[in-house]
């Protein structure tokens, strides 16, 4: 019971960065995709926080999904929704164990996502997350629903809020969280980030250090951050054979463990 309540505490909210390997967060919200461990949520949002009456509007909305549900929503307000965009809320899947993860997952068209083995001493699963897939500005489904909810908001002027809910059926994004007290690591699957542009430099943060490494003849890039306000302590980042498919195991800065002891971890699930 104390472990619960220990884990209703530790809100993480994972930024598109974090799933894209730059390790867990905890608390914090920030703009674009942000993720809740605690409620299995996606927000998928542009611009600066809408007024109050919206916010109760939404928050309602939002309350009333169930596991499975997106929420597509267009705010007229040139403040809050600078960009004219659709933003999304979704909530995904639960579990506590990882059979049922990893076989709901499989259902979902979810890319194979190992059982870790050689788990530190102490640590077990905690919670595995399967959560709704972002959608992409330039998808079909963007701009279906684009065309949609501003037809809608077109013929009602009075209105500020226009949204639909849709349900999904295939997702890549995941996450499995091991614990012991109140130290952790997470296993983040999703879509490797897009390539840079060939002049664009790539911010670095001074305290990180990072080293390409083999395991099990795969590539992985271990980085490590020795900074005190750093949101990880190591990270270890690859892809699968077909490099579609990006797994990140990182740990919190509570986490004592050590880099071989995260790097077997990694090596029993890079097959």
């Amino acid at each position: 019971m104390k472990h619960n309540d220990e884990l209703k505490k530790i809100l993480i909210t994972l930024s598109a960065a974090t799933l894209l390997g730059t390790g867990v967060v905890v608390s914090g919200a920030a703009a674009g995709l942000s993720r809740s461990v605690e409620a299995a949520s996606v927000q998928q949002q542009n611009g600066a926080p809408a007024d109050q009456k919206i916010q109760k509007q939404l928050h309602a909305l939002e309350t009333g999904l169930k596991e499975g549900m997106l929420l597509a929503y267009y705010v007229r307000d040139k403040v809050s929704n600078h960009q004219d965009t659709i933003s999304f809320s979704g909530k995904g899947f639960v579990f506590k164990d990882y059979k049922s993860f990893a076989a709901k997952f499989k259902a979902l068209k979810g890319p194979a996502t190992p059982q870790p083995g050689n788990l530190p001493k102490g640590f077990a699963l905690a919670t595995a997350i399967i959560y709704p897939p972002s959608v992409a500005k330039d998808s079909e489904l963007y701009l279906q629903l684009e065309q949609e909810l501003k037809a809608a908001a077109a013929g009602d002027p009075n209105k500020q809020l226009f949204s639909k809910i849709i349900s999904w059926s295939q997702t890549n994004l995941s996450m499995q969280l091991y614990a012991k007290g109140k130290a952790n690591f997470s296993i983040v699957t999703g879509v490797p980030p897009a390539k840079l542009p060939e002049e664009a430099v790539p911010f670095v943060r001074a305290s990180e250090t990072k080293k390409e490494l083999t395991v099990n003849g795969r590539k992985v890039i271990l980085t490590t951050d020795s900074a005190k306000e750093a949101s990880f302590n190591t990270k270890l980042v690859w892809l699968d054979k077909s490099g579609a498919i990006q797994y990140s195991l990182s740990d919190n800065r509570v986490s004592k463990l050590t880099t071989n002891e995260m790097l077997a971890v990694a090596k029993s699930m890079i097959k």
